[in-house]
């Protein structure tokens, strides 16, 4: 096997350079170039313009992410501001309520011991005048009573 590899060594160049190296390098760079121009560049350019899209679209989802943040916090103030206001308004309306019982109980009760002691004087006045009839009728019925007890009219 090393006589092989010797051989190649020994042979010669393997390339042969030529007058075809040089038409072979003038293609090979205007290929190079027709392509840089046609194809690499606004491939890049389509790759850069991606990349500038995305990124913008990073920083617009960033923005509109922290402008949802603050609007959030916002509203979620707000709620809390509702909340203490109708807690508040609860408040005075229960006190309110509270103030306005007290006021109908104590007409309530007030037209009612009234109307208890109008009744009362009533019954009182009702009470002596049967008293006073009472008094009255009692000498009769008393005879008549001793008349059916005893069978005879008492004088």
């Amino acid at each position: 096997m090393s006589s092989i590899h010797l051989s190649v060594f020994l042979s010669g160049a393997v390339i042969d350079l030529d007058g075809s190296v040089v038409l072979q390098l003038a293609l090979f760079f205007a290929t190079f170039f027709l392509l840089r121009a046609f194809v690499f560049r606004p491939l890049l350019a389509v790759f850069d313009a991606r990349e500038a899209a995305i990124e913008g679209a990073k920083q617009q989802a960033k923005s509109i992410d922290g402008g949802a943040d603050e609007k959030l916090k916002a509203f979620e103030a707000e709620m809390k501001k509702a909340k203490q206001e109708a807690g508040a308004e609860r408040e005075a309306l229960r006190q309110e309520s509270l103030r306005l019982e007290r006021e109908l109980l104590a007409k309530a009760r007030a037209e009612s011991d009234a109307l208890l002691k109008e009744s009362f004087a009533r019954i009182e006045s009702d009470a002596a005048s049967i008293r006073s009839e009472s008094k009255k009728a009692v000498p009769a019925l008393a005879g008549q009573l001793a008349e059916k007890l005893l069978g005879r009219r008492v004088a």
